[in-house]
């Protein structure tokens, strides 16, 4: 392992050989980030929104995404030791958020309380049918339409701060960040949408419909979200519904299992390589995998020997790295989702998840008690 002077000194190395990469600026008031509203303690709505949104901009989204009565509603920030500030409407709610290192909640708007979706009632019933009227293949197309920004975004640089980096310098790997959040939220979107469910049959219809997103991404060459639906779909408190899973047709059942041996592990997931180097670009890497490459590679060999940079060491992680311009050879068609469904895009891009196991395990144990 290097030494923090020499990583330094390899950084000032790197930086100076900028001009292959495109331009990097520092985060504005024009920059896009993903900005938690906990709706609970352990369930919010990710919202991907310019720095310089406005409170009524981001209380709309929300509002529009829990399918709740926007004028009844009010965003505050709650601080760590729990004080609360209503925003005003044209407040710069995730700059305001920002500055004093607080979380965004949505409340009633006498503030008195939070909302509550894990409440049994007629709005939980029908919310999960939203996502059962939606076109299958047009939901995986939106997924990886957003994906692909994304993806695009990602400086190559971005790669080698993420790994060379101990402390994780968020300012220089802001677009990767992005897109891991993005991963892993599609994972909770996935099991939220099946665990806030209460009724057998739209579950089993909902298991179906997300592993015919999850071939579709495939088909799409979107192996970032493939890999999140299927882990959703795996997940402890998915897997465990045996009286959901039991109605699930065998065709479908087949189905998950050849798109579940594409995730498996072994062989260093040889599995997922041979099938990714055999698509066309442009596509989409599982980019945690990728990731884990580049680590393995820096953790395994010194960045210098005997004071010499190992440029073999270095060579390995450019070519690892250059895989993305090979990703990205080509832009994606302009293919676009059908218009019948308006409301697609507001829905793909911003997720309503619940981000605790345990709360997960509650909702799950709730719909199918343990026998």
């Amino acid at each position: 392992f290097s030494t923090p002077s020499q990583n330094k000194t390899f950084f000032h190395q790197f930086s100076v050989k900028e001009n292959w990469l495109q331009h990097r600026g520092t985060m504005n008031e024009t920059e896009e980030i993903f900005c938690r509203v906990y709706i609970t303690e352990h369930s919010y709505v990710s919202v991907k929104a310019q720095v310089s949104t406005s409170a009524q901009q981001i209380l709309k989204i929300v509002a529009e995404k829990i399918q709740y009565p926007e004028e009844e509603l009010a965003l505050v920030t709650v601080s760590f030791s729990g004080e609360k500030h209503e925003l005003q409407p044209n407040d710069l709610a995730i700059s305001k958020s920002l500055e004093s290192s607080s979380r965004m909640f949505v409340y009633r708007k006498d503030l008195t309380d939070s909302l509550n979706p894990f409440s049994e009632n007629e709005e939980l019933q029908q919310r999960s049918v939203r996502i059962l009227g939606i076109n299958t293949w047009d939901l995986a197309l939106e997924l990886t339409n957003f994906d692909w920004s994304l993806f695009n975004a990602i400086h190559e640089q971005e790669l080698i701060y993420f790994t060379f980096s101990r402390q994780g310098s968020a300012e220089n790997t802001e677009n990767l960040s992005l897109l891991l959040q993005r991963c892993n939220e599609v994972q909770l979107w996935v099991a939220t949408e099946i665990l806030l469910c209460s009724q057998l049959c739209k579950r089993v219809q909902l298991l179906k419909k997300f592993i015919k997103i999850a071939a579709h991404c495939k088909a799409q060459r979107n192996l970032n979200s493939f890999f999140a639906i299927v882990m959703g779909l795996n997940t402890a408190s998915v897997s465990r519904l045996s009286q959901t899973w039991e109605k699930i047709p065998g065709k479908f059942k087949k189905l998950f299992t050849e798109l579940e041996s594409l995730t498996d592990p072994s062989l260093n997931h040889k599995a997922y390589r041979d099938a990714f180097k055999k698509m066309k670009s442009p596509k989409i890497p599982f980019m945690p995998l990728l990731l884990k490459d580049v680590t393995f590679i820096h953790e395994g060999n010194k960045t210098f020997l005997d004071n010499l940079v190992n440029f073999e060491k270095l060579h390995m992680i450019a070519d690892t790295v250059r895989s993305l311009r090979h990703c990205r050879n080509n832009q994606f068609g302009n293919e676009v989702p059908s218009k019948e469904h308006h409301e697609l895009k507001p829905y793909v891009h911003h997720l309503h998840v619940i981000d605790n196991q345990q709360a997960l395990f509650e909702l799950s144990h709730r719909i199918e008690p343990r026998v």
